[in-house]
């Protein structure tokens, strides 16, 4: 399953980066996920309404799951989104084959 994660750093979170800048968080966050059993593509600092944003890849949702409640338990995060990646081809195959079978879907009161 890949993934895109959007994160937001508590102030204790982002005073570490200043208390240690030096410190490697992209290792570190790689290190994490591959014990995991999953791997980090990318991780950018954002500006905007997100600090940080992961691209990565694991088993399964239990595995990003279980890494968010660890990220999230550490305090360093305040707000944690994972995006699940879905294949458009596969979606409209599916789409098209349920409108065929006449489950199309109808606006209430329509």
């Amino acid at each position: 399953m890949e993934f895109v994660v959007l994160g937001k750093y508590t102030a204790a979170g982002l005073g570490g980066f200043v208390q240690n800048p030096n410190d490697d968080r992209k290792a570190m966050i790689g290190a994490m996920m591959e014990k995991a059993g999953g791997k980090m593509h990318n991780l950018w600092l954002t500006r905007g309404e997100y600090d940080v944003v992961v691209v990565g890849e694991a088993p399964d949702f239990e595995t990003v799951a279980a890494i968010k409640m660890m990220i999230m338990a550490s305090g360093a995060i305040d707000e944690m989104v994972v995006l699940e990646a879905a294949d458009f081809s596969a979606i409209g195959k599916k789409a098209a084959a349920m409108m065929a079978g006449g489950g199309a879907y109808k606006a209430p009161g329509a």
